[in-house]
């Protein structure tokens, strides 16, 4: 029996493993004693690293003074244990004050809010391998999204095999010790044992992301590859893969889309019981982080149960954790369930008909790619004046031989200014204190939001550009005209215009358009 004793952690970061004779081996965090790290960790979340130091000190005093006896160890083990049942138990019955960090705004909840009180909407560019992909240099990747004013990425964290397509090679959660080999030819993975290579970079991903103002979407699974055979022979819940007796595919179906007891489903206890260990384990690395929000999976199309399930196990395991975050699709749709298409009428009125939920919804284009800047360009205007937000899936970004892409994106550079361009325009408007409203217009092929709150301000996006009409009816005042060009990113002014009644405003150049008109005088009763 190996244990291991990593006395004072925060302090010295001793590890020790103790052999039943005393003899101490030092072996990095990649043996069996992997849990008392875990247990020490779980500690010091908990507030309890005072206490806890008092009882593994006298254990490892330096590297060359040392408990001989393995029954100390198991008895510290056992304190140990035991003061993580008792704390967590006290905290469980102690109410603890949500502090989700983004979170839905409290006065308009299309949009979101900072822990800072301030509104967010967000606008960001992604691609596939950014955390999995373990050559994937994320900090330049969200060095480029920084430097065009972005501030989103969605990250897929759990693929679930090492062997990607192409020849991409995946960071995996958990340890491959064997006995007996996989269907890739490597130890099988032990489904108990967590990589902590993986969770490090997990950290420093989220702490990247934070140091440049980046919200990430952290896709914890990846359900798009379970209908892939060939892919599924590889994950680390198919039978052969493990050493647990995970079977993700117990009806032998070739896949892992057995909605009623396969990998995404609500009955099989022993997936279901591995996945929610994963995702303790996943929490509990990000849980300080104000600038995440939690995906279940990718495109999972064969039980959204087994989703909304996980979503509820999520909440209800952050209850009694420092910060509680939003977790799609409990708390927001899955880019799969808003709107998928580049047609910018369709993508309106979509976005008009599920505004019923009282949600962020979020207009990403994970179902296609398009090569045309200018049809990315109308859609996300689109959206965003039709009060959602964007996310672009960006194959530009993608390194490897199958897409050569580099962590610039360098041969969508154009499409990425623009993208920018919407985000500083957003940044200049109170968007949390507008709405569209497709009243407001009523010639052109336009989309229009209003201020609910003063001074007075219209927003109208023109894909085609020409004349509109606007009801300028409500507010008398006199309003300030500016055309804004979403290509080069650059405003023109115009004649000011009287309110009081329809106008007619025609663009003064070719191509999309977007109208801004102020007041800067307060409505009557306001």
């Amino acid at each position: 029996m190996i244990l291991v004793v990593l006395a004072a952690t925060t302090a010295r970061g001793a590890s020790f493993y103790v052999a039943t004779d005393g003899r101490p081996e030092n072996d990095g965090a990649l043996r069996n004693g992997i849990e008392d790290y875990e247990y020490l960790a779980t500690l010091e979340r908990l507030g309890k690293a005072e206490e806890t130091e008092k009882i593994v000190s006298p254990l490892a005093q330096s590297w060359f003074a040392w408990e001989k006896g393995p029954a100390a160890y198991k008895e510290a083990r056992a304190k140990l244990a035991d003061m993580i049942v008792a704390t967590q138990k006290a905290s469980s019955a102690k109410t603890v004050q949500a502090t989700s960090p983004l979170r839905v705004h409290p006065t308009n909840p299309y949009y979101f809010q900072d822990n800072q009180g301030k509104g967010v909407i967000l606008i960001g560019d992604y691609t596939w391998g950014t955390f999995s992909d373990i050559d994937y240099d994320y900090a330049a990747m969200f060095d480029t999204l920084k430097a065009n004013g972005l501030n989103f990425a969605r990250v897929w964290v759990f693929w679930g095999n090492e062997i990607g397509l192409g020849d991409r090679i995946n960071v995996v959660s958990f340890l491959r010790t064997g006995p007996g080999n996989a269907n890739d030819g490597r130890p099988k993975y032990d489904l108990t044992q967590f990589n902590p290579t993986f969770f490090e970079r997990l950290r420093a991903l989220c702490t990247a992301a934070r140091e440049r103002g980046i919200y990430l979407q952290l896709t914890l699974f990846d359900a798009w590859m379970l209908k892939h055979s060939h892919l599924w022979k590889l994950h680390a819940y198919h039978r052969d893969n493990n050493i647990n007796g995970v079977d993700g595919d117990p009806c032998n179906t070739g896949t892992g889309t057995d909605g009623q007891h396969g990998f995404c489903s609500l009955d099989n206890p022993k997936v279901l019981e591995a996945q929610k260990a994963y995702i303790c384990r996943v929490v509990d690395a990000v849980n300080e982080f104000d600038h995440i929000l939690f995906e279940i999976a990718n495109e999972n199309f064969y039980n959204e149960q087994w989703e909304l399930r996980l979503c509820d196990f999520i909440h209800d395991y952050e209850k009694t954790r420092p910060k509680q975050h939003l977790v799609m699709p409990k708390d927001l749709l899955n880019h799969s369930s808003v709107v998928q298409t580049w047609d910018v009428q369709a993508i309106h009125t979509t976005l008009i008909e599920k505004r019923q939920l009282r949600q962020p919804l979020i207009f990403d284009t994970d179902w296609t790619i398009t090569q045309n800047d200018y049809e990315v360009r109308k859609a996300m205007w689109t959206a965003v004046l039709s009060g959602g937000h964007f996310n672009y899936m960006d194959d530009s970004l993608q390194i490897g031989s199958e897409h050569k892409g580099d962590f610039q994106g360098s041969r969508r550079a154009n499409l990425h200014r623009q993208i920018g361009h919407l985000a500083a325009f957003m940044r200049q408007m109170r968007f949390w204190e507008m709405q569209p409203d497709d009243a407001l217009v009523k010639a052109g092929n336009a989309f229009a939001m209003v201020s609910t709150k003063e001074p007075a301000a219209y927003l109208v996006y023109l894909p085609n550009g020409g004349e509109v009409m606007v009801d300028l009816s409500p507010d008398k005042e006199t309003f300030e005209v500016e055309w804004f060009r979403p290509v080069e990113g650059t405003t023109e002014k115009a004649a000011p215009v009287q309110g009081g009644a329809w106008r007619s405003l025609q663009t003064p150049f070719g191509g999309d358009a977007v109208l801004h008109l102020k007041t800067h005088k307060p409505k009557e009763g306001n």
